[in-house]
């Protein structure tokens, strides 16, 4: 009974916009790695689309001020900061940002991310994602995962 409360509570806040045609996901929405589940069509995308006092989250929920926040995500290459030299082998990375590392159910990200920008920056995440997984498109081997610090930020090394 808990559950089916609060999903309907939980699709409340989600307001379905039109569907934009066929053509590629680009916009990083959905869940799994680097947002492979989703499409442009979930969710909201603007805070005028959410109603008063609530912002549009990056992954598309409708939430207070309070539930969001800005994280900083910073990375280097075997403990090398990373450039277009360290990176020549890795040149996109898929982000995913988990409410908790074991729960593949809770999660969203974005594909593909320049590895050699070194930094990933977004605003208004919804702070139940208290943790981030970096990996090589297609490669699990040598990625990294870590949980937030209470600022917000958090650096990752990879190992590839």
């Amino acid at each position: 009974m808990r559950i089916a409360l609060a999903l309907v509570l939980f699709a409340g806040c989600i307001q379905p916009q039109p569907d934009p045609g066929p053509g590629p996901d680009t916009s990083g929405w959905g869940t799994g790695p680097g947002g492979t589940g989703g499409n442009s069509s979930f969710g909201c995308h603007a805070d005028n689309e959410c109603g008063g006092g609530y912002v549009c989250a990056r992954d598309g929920e409708c939430l207070t001020t309070s539930q969001v926040r800005t994280i900083h995500v910073t990375w280097t290459i075997n403990h090398v900061a990373a450039s277009t030299t360290t990176c020549s082998t890795l040149p996109h990375l898929d982000i995913t940002f988990m409410n908790n590392p074991e729960d593949a159910n809770d999660q969203f990200g974005f594909s593909p991310v320049p590895c050699a920008e070194g930094k990933f920056t977004i605003d208004k995440l919804p702070t139940r994602y208290q943790a981030v997984h970096l990996a090589k498109t297609g490669d699990e081997i040598g990625a990294a995962t870590a949980a937030f610090a209470s600022d917000g930020t958090v650096t990752l090394d990879l190992r590839y």
